[in-house]
């Protein structure tokens, strides 16, 4: 089945600023005795803290683009291996070199000594190793807190949204219908589902769920209302409020109480499917002549 990624972006350039001028100035100020406002008089300060923060922010940026190009194209829950080992080649290794040869330049061009002459690689560039994972770490608390509002959205949609009543006589004619294919919601995947692979829709704690034959479970984009109006009918019935089922999933059914009939679905499903008595001999003559 084909998926479809989501494009994420994070908003997050005064949190880059910010970040990385901080960065700059702890770095600066890391090991030194003197006292803080010192520091800050002296006449490199301000130069070595901008060009600090620019290499900062330059580093970061590729970090949050680097995510973004990998949330595109490697969903974290789905692919978590893949993702876990290109973020750290990625997103990772590949900064710290960056970071390491940017500081060898600055050392060579700017402060006219080798960093291997220094303290830089002892003590300040543990620090920036600290900060590359920790950017790393603020992209993956983004990427899940913004997946969790998406699904926090869709899920208050359909909570909200006013389904038009269908008549109980609409399942018993075939609806000629052009839908192939229907979207279905997979986390942060829009997935398209095709009706052939769909075995039934169902509500179930004021959610909207897609159950494929090959037991997959996905968010429906519409109510069961909606779906019924868009879907065959000769290939789809729906069989009460809760639930909306293709022939194929109709595995077999037998005669309950008061001329109900309970419909075994396959997959199954953890709770009974019951056609009302009202609907029974439309059920089995839609079964028979679909």
């Amino acid at each position: 089945m084909h998926t479809l990624l989501m494009t994420r972006t994070y908003p997050d350039i005064w949190i880059r600023i910010i970040g990385s001028i901080f960065l700059a100035h702890f770095i600066k100020i890391l090991g030194h005795s003197e006292r803080l406002w010192e520091i800050v008089m002296e006449p490199a300060y301000f130069i070595e803290v901008l060009i600090g923060g620019a290499i900062n922010f330059c580093i970061w940026s590729l970090i949050r683009l680097i995510s973004i190009w990998l949330d595109a194209r490697y969903d974290w829950l789905e692919q978590s291996m893949m993702r876990a080992f290109l973020q750290l080649v990625l997103g990772f290794v590949a900064p710290v070199l960056l970071s390491f040869f940017s500081m060898y330049l600055f050392f060579i061009h700017i402060a006219g000594d080798s960093i291997f002459n220094s303290n830089w690689l002892y003590m300040e560039y543990r620090v920036v190793l600290f900060y590359l994972a920790m950017m790393n770490v603020f992209y993956l608390g983004y990427y899940f807190y913004q997946r969790f509002r998406q699904a926090e959205r869709e899920l208050e949609g359909l909570r909200t949204r006013a389904p038009e009543p269908v008549p109980l006589s609409s399942s018993l004619t075939t609806v000629p219908s052009n839908v192939q294919v229907i979207i279905a919601n997979k986390g942060a995947r829009q997935v398209p589902v095709a009706i052939d692979e769909l075995a039934y829709c169902f509500l179930q704690d004021d959610i909207y769920y897609l159950k494929t034959f090959d037991e997959q479970q996905l968010m429906a984009a519409q109510t069961l209302d909606e779906l019924a109006a868009i879907l065959p009918g000769s290939q789809f019935f729906r069989i009460n409020r809760q639930i909306l089922a293709s022939a194929k999933a109709c595995a077999s059914f037998r005669s309950i109480a008061n001329g109900k009939l309970e419909v075994s679905l396959s997959p199954a499903m953890p709770e009974a499917a019951i056609v009302s008595q009202k609907k029974a001999a439309a059920f089995k003559v839609w079964l028979v002549n679909r």
